[in-house]
């Protein structure tokens, strides 16, 4: 057998606070390191919180991510592939001793919405000027591709399109489902939508509006499941009992969400890729959203996507999928055929083909 070749997955700072950054991080490691032809290794930078201590706790971060994170990795021995799994790490490129380079692009969100977000992002901008100096740039979707060659001057030739797949626990098994409701006191007889997300591009403010509508027709036993952080939006009293929150749940544990909800409503006005689409299609569960983006590179020509503030058509779909039988297993025929697209075996085949060409 030949040498193997070394590849190191460069990670965010834990600080950093991302969980969906961690979550492809590990997904990516975790699948990697058990092949035979490959030495995997990962990188967690070590944050030093003096700075902190004299500024706020951004600066202290800023100071970490652009200062201390080059003067470690600069520290490191070579390997044969380097992979820096968050595009804002991209300015480390130079800093990296390796024969190969990758970089993954998820999306140009702080970029392609700076007017609603209200700042320019100098810094994400100048680390995205680095794109060009690797070997290889991975972009999430087609779409993230395009926004690549609009915002940057990566070359395209340099990027190729890579849709990830998720972990073999969003399936279509059975469970328990009235023992999982018990168990995150989730009430078993309500209509339950899952949600995911708290960004202002996730559009939770038309959720909240389609809960409110669908209170009324259910009686009050229609509730939404939210994974991640909390809104970041005053939510009106009389809601706040139908909503369900999941701040703090282990990624190994969402697949059960997953399983006891009616289906996935996912109104965005942007998604760089929308990860949560997969983890539904892989768990057979129906979806409602909006038709912008990479969700319809996703979901391909899927009959239940609309324009992001189309509530009432939103509405009418999930009545449908709740009460008529037939329909919502043709949506969940559709889709789990679709996941075909997205098997796991497909995205890391791709991806080491990437590692060894």
């Amino acid at each position: 057998m030949g040498k193997k070749i070394s590849i190191k997955y460069f990670y965010n700072f834990k600080e950093d606070n991302r969980k969906s950054m961690q979550t492809v991080s590990d997904y990516l490691y975790s699948n990697v390191k058990n092949d035979k032809n490959f030495k995997v290794s990962r990188f967690i930078p070590k944050f030093d919180s003096k700075f902190s201590k004299f500024s706020s706790f951004a600066w202290g971060l800023r100071y970490n991510r652009y200062v201390k994170y080059q003067n470690q990795v600069k520290k490191l021995k070579k390997v044969d592939v380097a992979h820096i799994v968050d595009h804002q790490y991209s300015h480390l490129v130079h800093k990296i001793n390796a024969n190969k380079k990758i970089v993954t692009v998820h999306d140009l969100i702080p970029i392609k919405f700076k007017k609603k977000i209200g700042k320019n992002p100098y810094l994400v901008k100048f680390s995205l000027n680095h794109l060009k100096y690797f070997d290889e740039v991975i972009a999430v979707s087609e779409n993230t591709k395009k926004d690549i060659l609009k915002y940057t001057d990566c070359p395209k030739k340099k990027i190729k399109v890579l849709h990830s797949s998720v972990e073999k626990s969003f399936n279509n098994k059975n469970i328990d489902k009235k023992k999982v409701c018990a168990a995150y006191h989730i009430p078993y007889q309500s209509k339950k939508i899952l949600i995911v997300g708290s960004s202002f591009y996730k559009n939770h403010r038309i959720s909240l509006k389609i809960l409110e509508q669908l209170k009324k027709t259910y009686k009050n036993k229609v509730i939404l499941l939210k994974i991640g952080n909390k809104l970041d939006f005053k939510i009106k009293k009389e809601l706040k009992t139908n909503i369900f929150e999941f701040n703090h749940i282990k990624r190994n544990k969402i697949h059960e969400i997953y399983k006891v909800a009616d289906l996935l409503l996912f109104p965005s006005i942007y998604e760089g890729y929308g990860l949560p689409c997969v983890e539904a299609m892989n768990s057979k569960l129906p979806i409602v959203a909006s038709h912008v983006s990479s969700i319809k590179e996703i979901l391909g020509n899927y009959p239940l996507l609309f324009k992001p503030n189309d509530y009432k058509r939103m509405i009418k779909s999930i009545i449908a999928l709740i009460e008529d039988k037939k329909f919502r297993y043709q949506i969940k025929k559709y889709l789990f055929s679709r996941a075909r697209l997205f098997k796991e075996t497909n995205y890391f085949n791709k991806l080491k083909n990437i590692y060894l060409n």
